[in-house]
């Protein structure tokens, strides 16, 4: 076994087990804070476009949350993690740094669709 060097990350010790923990600990955190910002509608959406690009997307074209935005709310970091384990190979960076490139692109769009949650 050739010794990794302290910045590189294994994904290979990590189980689907402590991934469905880790995105069950991040997802409420995370919809927590976006939830405590919106402040009932009074207050900003900016994280809840930052953090569930999806979701809010839809919430535009709806004029409203619906109960569908809030089930993808849900599930979209623990598909994001259960993405990154299924590619535990050398690929993983690739396809990391592709979950990434398109959340961003959806929050630019959410920023754009989602006029109406400001």
């Amino acid at each position: 076994m050739t010794e990794q060097s302290k910045t590189e990350i294994n994904l290979n010790h990590l189980s689907g087990k402590k991934i469905v923990i880790w995105t069950s600990i991040l997802t409420p955190t995370l919809l927590i804070l976006s939830i405590f910002f919106m402040g009932g509608g009074h207050g900003t959406y900016f994280f809840g476009k930052l953090f569930f690009p999806i979701p809010m997307i839809i919430a535009g074209i709806n004029d409203r949350i619906t109960d569908l935005a809030a089930w993808i709310a849900v599930l979209q970091i623990p598909i994001y993690g259960l993405s990154m384990y299924s590619v535990r190979h050398k690929k993983w960076k690739i396809v990391g740094l592709g979950i990434l490139l398109i959340h961003i692109s959806l929050f630019f769009v959410a920023m754009t669709a989602a006029n109406g949650f400001d």
